[in-house]
């Protein structure tokens, strides 16, 4: 069996399926991005204040080597708080550390005493608004924590702090600056905050740990897209050199053969020119009805040319599209073939236009095969999903004796004209009335619109 270029590629498609498939799974299993906030030599941390004034809240480390302390809520104050900084900037400058880049903070607290809640915080240093020499200028986002969330290891997502009201209020910055923001934080503090004068609270920090993925899954599913993106592009541009080579051994190719082969096209274009039957419609084409006319120039016996011509075709193709147009031509051409004389010849002339070519046919006989074949397509149903009213106009001359078809179709070309212009569905015969035959006006109503022009008036 031949290898296919398709077949050739399968088994690369599946192994990058494959790989797409796992690296698609294998995000969630990656290691996280860490910052660990520790009390490692040079590492700057403090509780404030380090000089309580008598009456104020005191602060005591109990073992400053795993930020442990304890802190004593003064009688002199109104609103008792201590206070515990880990400093992310050195000491003199504005640059911190961009925690956006993480997810999420891992706390480990150990505490005693009744603070009504731990206030973490973290300030982060913008130069569009904070100031070196304004601490409080850098943005302050934070989050209370409940004494009853510290009985197990915390998790809390970063995406849950929040700036207060007074921070934005004493600031008063545009609403853009307002929303939190760790892309250059410079202090991590954590709070005790209470009302309870005289009250002893003891805190340990085993861990504070910021964590995150270093890729996040946005970034690594796009990544995947754009991977497949650019291997969709390379083999792309592979196919195409490719292509583009071959196409140009099937020139030199043929080149060589059409060099070889001009008595070949030569036949082939008679052959073409010999055809004679329109491949939509199954009728004769314009080709064919001549050959017909041609045998006829000699023929003994009146003959009569009918030219049918479909009204308003063109909102057809417009409203329904030129599928429909084709169907409403083929079923035309079905219902004019099937309901003509066995010597009568149909062919396609152009567009929605029709011929019918009818031996030894006088007028009159051709006018009412024409209103018949008009009542009929009035009354056939085309496109049944979707009802059509399609109706055609009909143009009828004679061919006289010894003269040219060019002449008897003109005759029929204007018939047919003059039944568009009296608003078509009828049939004009290009014929004084009394030599076609047909009954004179005032004598038998004629049942369907049939009307008689004298082309030479």
């Amino acid at each position: 069996m031949q290898t296919t270029p398709a077949t050739k590629q399968s088994p690369s498609l599946l192994i990058a399926m494959a790989l797409t498939l796992a690296a698609l799974l294998f995000h969630p299993y990656l290691p996280e991005r860490r910052l660990a906030l520790t009390p490692t030599q040079g590492a700057n941390f403090f509780l404030m204040p380090s000089a309580p004034e008598p009456g104020h809240s005191k602060f005591n480390w109990i073992d400053k080597n795993r930020f442990h302390f304890e802190c004593v809520f003064g009688t002199e104050e109104r609103r008792f708080n201590c206070n515990f900084v880990y400093m992310l900037a050195k000491a003199g400058s504005d640059t911190g550390v961009d925690l956006s880049r993480f997810e999420q903070l891992h706390l480990t607290l150990n505490y005693s005493g009744t603070a009504r809640y731990l206030r973490v915080a973290i300030r982060n240093f913008d130069p569009r608004f904070s100031k070196a020499a304004d601490g409080n200028s850098a943005k302050f986002n934070y989050i209370h924590l409940s004494p009853r969330d510290l009985e197990r290891p915390l998790q809390v997502a970063l995406s849950e702090f929040v700036v207060p009201e007074w921070w934005t209020t004493a600031y008063d910055l545009p609403r853009q600056y307002i929303h939190p923001d760790l892309s250059n934080a410079t202090a991590f503090s954590i709070d005790l905050l209470g009302e309870a004068p005289g009250s002893r609270h003891e805190l340990k920090i085993d861990k504070i740990e910021f964590a995150g993925p270093w890729v996040s899954a946005e970034r690594w599913y796009l990544g995947i897209i754009c991977a497949w993106l650019a291997a969709g592009g390379l083999y792309g541009i592979a196919r195409l050199v490719h292509l583009q080579r071959v196409a140009r051994q099937q020139r030199l190719k043929i080149r060589d053969l059409t060099a070889n082969n001009v008595e070949l096209r030569s036949e082939t274009d008679r052959f073409r020119k010999l055809s004679t039957v329109d491949a939509l419609t199954n009728t004769f084409n314009r080709h064919g009805i001549e050959l017909i006319i041609d045998s006829l120039d000699m023929h003994i016996g009146r003959v009569s040319l009918v030219l049918v011509d479909l009204d308003q075709f063109k909102a057809v193709n417009d409203q329904r599209g030129h599928d429909a147009g084709d169907r409403v031509l083929q079923k035309a051409a079905e219902v004019l073939t099937g309901n003509s004389r066995a010597s009568g010849k149909v062919g396609r002339w152009g567009g929605e236009e029709f011929i019918l070519i009818c031996p030894d046919t006088a007028p009159r006989s051709a006018a009412e095969l024409a209103d018949r074949l008009r009542r009929l397509i009035e009354t056939t149903v085309f496109e049944p999903d979707a009802p059509l009213a399609v109706t055609a106009s009909f143009g009828v001359a004679a061919m006289r004796p010894g003269e040219r078809f060019a002449a008897a179709f003109k005759r029929a070309d204007t018939a047919l004209y003059r039944a568009k212009s009296l608003g078509r569905n009828c049939v004009v015969v290009a014929e004084p009335r009394e030599s076609a035959g047909a009954p004179a006006p005032g004598g038998t109503a004629e049942p369907t619109p049939i009307h008689w022009i004298d082309p030479e008036a």
